[in-house]
């Protein structure tokens, strides 16, 4: 793999420490909830902004079934992509150019399957921290 390609995998969770330790040192303190009635508050504020992002997932207002359509393709491009990658390494490949592009391609979906799941656990994580 490419030290760009890893440096690029790596990018959003050195954000993410930098972000920490900006809040560490230089923010406030964090807000602790004095009874359950404004921990529930926070918490369905978290969940009016995922049900938001997970609404926002194209820029064009369309019909429910092109977003559907939309939404199952990915996992579809997904099994495709590291297929090729597969057999590319089982195989022998293609030829080392192409080899280098199917594999940074299949890095990209695999940050794509695993990575922002990832960081969702971290940033979870770190809000429950006491």
């Amino acid at each position: 793999m490419e030290p760009i390609t890893m440096l690029a995998a790596l990018a959003p969770l050195g954000v993410e420490l930098g972000k920490s330790l900006i809040s560490r040192f230089l923010g406030q303190s964090d807000f602790k909830p004095a009874n359950i009635d404004d921990y529930l508050k926070m918490r369905g504020i978290d969940l009016d902004m995922f049900k938001a992002m997970n609404d926002a997932g194209g820029a064009n207002p369309s019909y429910p079934w092109v977003e559907a359509i939309v939404r199952l393709q990915r996992p579809f491009v997904a099994t495709i992509a590291l297929t090729v990658w597969a057999y590319t390494h089982l195989s022998g490949g293609f030829g080392d150019a192409t080899n280098a592009d199917v594999n940074q391609f299949a890095s990209a979906v695999g940050f794509y399957l695993f990575g922002d799941r990832t960081l969702f656990y971290i940033r979870q994580r770190q809000s429950t921290k006491p």
